[in-house]
């Protein structure tokens, strides 16, 4: 029986660990600028007109009619999956990560690339359909709601779980790589488990987003969810003295 009890409190103390790193306080925008109000990024233009750094979330969509500039991965995916697509700069970007994958012994598949608005309206219909809206919403964006629409955002998984997209990747050896080595080549891992309330979403180690080398690098070492980065860098571009402030949000 004491046994019993000691398992159960090392579960409960595993739990309460889990839950606590889960609450762990995020920096505000405000605390990170008060630290460092000029990094070390390129911020050539307002990083809300910046169309590399564009934010799409729940709260900020793009048109229905909004098409990027877009060319086919030319790169291994899920077996049945058609060609993806991507903005040219992301493929290029994507093509060197998998090339330094592979090279490391590691094999990723591409399982989902560009989604126009009219796929992503099926998406979510089919999942609000199964789920129920709120739970739906966890794991799949409202039609014009998705970074997948921005052709800078691709969904990566590999042959040792099916190309699942899956919480398990990141537990594998192909996932681990990715969480590594990403931000060398311009993506950062968008939803973390920790992040939820932040970006509404349930954690997704199977997405990665491109924002280009300086500020992937800079999202990582910082640990902190895109939206609050995006805050940050407004913080940091509208302090300069010499340049107007803008409102104005990005078209991409």
């Amino acid at each position: 029986m004491k046994r019993v009890y000691c398992l159960i409190g090392c579960l409960l103390i595993l739990l309460t660990a889990a839950h606590c790193a889960a609450d762990e306080k995020l920096p505000t925008a405000e605390e990170l600028f008060a630290q460092n109000p000029a990094p070390d990024v390129p911020l050539t233009c307002d990083p809300r007109m910046d169309p590399l750094l564009v934010l799409v979330n729940k709260e900020v969509g793009l048109p229905s009619a909004y098409i990027p500039e877009l060319t086919d991965l030319n790169l291994p995916h899920k077996p049945g999956v058609a060609t993806q697509q991507m903005r040219p700069v992301t493929a290029e970007a994507l093509g060197r990560l998998f090339k330094a994958a592979e090279a490391d012994g590691i094999k990723l598949g591409v399982v989902s690339g560009y989604r126009s608005y009219g796929t992503q309206k099926s998406i979510h219909a089919k999942k609000v359909a199964q789920r129920g809206k709120a739970t739906a919403e966890l794991t799949s964006a409202p039609p014009g709601k998705s970074e997948h629409q921005l052709g800078l955002a691709v969904d990566v998984s590999c042959a040792s779980i099916n190309y699942r997209l899956n919480a398990i990747f990141s537990k594998t050896e192909e996932g681990q790589w990715v969480e590594e080595h990403c931000a060398e080549y311009g993506f950062i891992i968008r939803y973390r488990a920790e992040w939820q309330r932040v970006t509404g979403y349930k954690v997704e180690p199977w997405h990665i987003r491109y924002v280009g080398p300086e500020h992937a690098r800079l999202v990582t070492s910082l640990n902190i969810p895109y939206e609050i980065y995006m805050d940050y860098l407004k913080l940091c571009w509208d302090s300069r003295p010499h340049l107007p402030v803008s409102g104005s949000t990005a078209q991409p």
